[in-house]
């Protein structure tokens, strides 16, 4: 005797790929931008370093007074060397944390949103490191109660290429800018959908057959229990 088959019930749909909103597509073009800007300055910074170091270390060794202070060419260049390294360098890293952040941005991770926001917050607080390259002089030099800012500054300004403080103000602007966007188009609601953490649909118990099946042990619908026969005809 031929048995009907047991019924099938739908199943719950699998979930549906995420359409990325426009507003984070834009946030993740602005992390690579202003990566790229940092990494330009930074290897402007490299570039330019040791030719601005030598001319300004000759500018104000020129001074009498600076020369009979006992300062020497190596103090200077020490301080130079350490200041244009420290700033290109926290470029650089910077920079890298912009292109991690926006590769995992882009495929909706959640932790990289938090972190965008944190990064986004200490550039725009810390914006000011892009324009220590254009007032590196503005550091106060005493030598025997003698403040040799305004020599510094001139002598800086006067050796640093005019392409470089370009690049270097295209890159504060674009960090305070981007960093202000960031922070605000994470937190729109159509990134706020695309970063909800997907639900898992509802489903028997691990162990348990699907609903509308028979368990273990049990007979299919439409059949007798076992150690019953069919029905005599």
């Amino acid at each position: 005797m031929a048995y009907p088959p047991a019924p099938q019930y739908p199943q719950s749909p699998p979930p549906q790929p995420r359409t990325r909103p426009g507003s984070v597509t834009a946030v993740v073009w602005t992390q690579i931008l202003t990566a790229a800007l940092l990494v330009i300055s930074g290897i402007a910074l490299f570039a330019t370093m040791s030719s601005v170091e030598d001319t300004v270390t000759e500018q104000l060794l020129s001074d009498p007074e600076l020369a009979e202070s006992g300062l020497t060419v190596e103090n200077i260049s020490q301080l130079m060397t350490f200041t244009f390294a420290l700033i290109a360098g926290v470029y650089v890293v910077m920079a890298i944390f912009y292109v991690v952040l926006a590769l995992l941005v882009n495929k909706g991770k959640r932790p990289a949103r938090i972190l965008s926001w944190i990064l986004s917050g200490i550039g725009l607080l810390c914006c000011g490191i892009g324009g220590i390259v254009g007032q590196l002089g503005s550091m106060t030099t005493n030598v025997n109660g003698q403040e040799y800012q305004d020599e510094a500054t001139q002598a800086i300004e006067d050796a640093t290429p005019s392409w470089v403080n370009i690049v270097d103000w295209l890159t504060l602007i674009v960090l305070i800018v981007g960093s202000l966007l960031i922070i605000i188009l994470l937190a729109v609601p159509a990134s706020n959908e695309f970063f909800r953490k997907d639900e898992a649909p509802m489903g028997p118990y691990p162990g348990q057959p699907p609903y509308g099946q028979p368990g273990p042990g049990q007979p299919g619908p439409g059949q007798p229990p076992y150690g019953q026969g069919p029905p005599a005809p």
